[in-house]
């Protein structure tokens, strides 16, 4: 639920913030990314038996998707004003596992995932992760909602593999401060088949990006928003041109000044509104190949679409520009994704570019 907050992710928030955004529970990014992940599993045809926590852990997404044969376990636990912890998914994993589950799956983010390392002992079943989170660095992931469900019935059939993963995180007080820091917590069995699942947050590489900030201040507009993404390849871009970004954080600009600085979708939405169409600078994070929709749900789907596609700037350090052919969006809209599909110039360098292909993380290409 970090994601269109502007917050770094969900480890720590307040109890209070927790409770206003929870009460429409069917806008949640778990929920919604979870539906999607039923109605397709349902779609391609599962007929298996789902064990689930009651409520907000599963019982009512279940519900809401119309599937039936479930098996809801009780937790002795009781919810927090109606919320659950990490405790309750511990407790989940211990029970499942006394019962023979052959998959665990989870939505959500790192935070999620490194909970089931600390829960590691229990576990008599490889995991898969369905991307619902502001921090999805790890490499448990699948691509997307539909590529989970596919990954679930592939496994099933004896065509995916079971492979050790790295579950990595980063500090949400360190993200707030402008440092990244990543630390690996464990190896879990995951469902792995090439084209429907993540690779790992990939940090430490060097930023040359004199040449991107060079060009990207000559085509600047006066009387025009600029909203600049998250990533550390714009945050320097940003600081060559003496722009006070944050690093993590959505910020805009207008005429050469600061307008909003670390914001959430709401603010975000606002500027809009008060300057009209922005030109959105993005970076694709790490490893993860995500231009849209990871790191950046700041930046919703009724932001891009009043941007539209022609006012999309990509950046690329010419290091990960030679690695990557391929970049993904879920902007949480298939049609607006479907749009945005094509190729692209991204700047890599003073007047150079690459172009690069960018696809919904949904279609599949197996």
């Amino acid at each position: 639920m970090g994601g269109p907050l502007g917050l770094k992710g969900s480890d720590n928030i307040d109890l209070d913030i927790l409770l206003r955004v929870t009460r429409d529970r069917a806008r949640l990014p778990a929920f919604i990314k979870g539906f999607r992940f039923l109605k397709e599993l349902v779609g391609l045809g599962f007929e298996g038996i789902i064990v689930s926590p009651p409520g907000l852990m599963g019982g009512d997404l279940l519900e809401a998707v119309g599937y039936r044969k479930i098996e809801v376990i009780g937790l002795r636990t009781p919810y927090l004003n109606g919320l659950s912890t990490r405790e309750h998914t511990a407790e989940f994993i211990t029970e499942s596992s006394k019962q023979g589950c052959e998959l665990l799956v989870f939505i959500g983010g790192d935070g999620t995932a490194r909970d089931l390392c600390f829960s590691k002992g229990f576990l008599s079943a490889p995991v898969l992760g369905i991307p619902a989170g502001v921090k999805v660095y790890s490499s448990i992931f699948s691509l997307s909602a539909e590529s989970g469900a596919h990954l679930v019935m592939l496994y099933l059939d004896g065509y995916a593999k079971i492979e050790l993963r790295p579950v990595i995180d980063a500090s949400e007080e360190d993200l707030r401060r402008g440092v990244l820091s990543i630390k690996r917590y464990c190896e879990l069995p995951t469902v792995v088949v090439k084209n429907l699942i993540q690779g790992s947050k990939e940090p430490g590489y060097e930023y040359d990006v004199e040449g991107i900030a060079r060009y990207i201040g000559e085509i600047m507009e006066k009387g025009k928003l600029y909203i600049l993404g998250p990533g550390r390849t714009i945050y320097e871009m940003a600081r060559i041109l003496r722009i006070d970004k944050t690093p993590f954080g959505v910020d805009a600009i207008y005429n050469g000044q600061i307008v909003g600085r670390d914001l959430d979708a709401t603010s975000l939405e606002k500027l809009v509104e008060i300057y009209g169409k922005p030109l959105i600078i993005l970076t694709p994070i790490g490893g993860t190949g995500f231009l849209l929709g990871r790191g950046n749900q700041q930046i919703t789907s009724k932001i891009v679409r009043i941007a539209g596609k022609e006012n999309l700037v990509i950046v690329m350090t010419p290091e990960k520009a030679n690695r990557i052919d391929t970049l993904l969006i879920d902007t949480g809209d298939k049609d607006l994704d479907q749009e945005l599909e094509g190729f692209y110039r991204a700047i890599t360098g003073y007047r150079e570019e690459k172009v690069i292909r960018v696809k919904a993380s949904w279609r599949l290409e197996i």
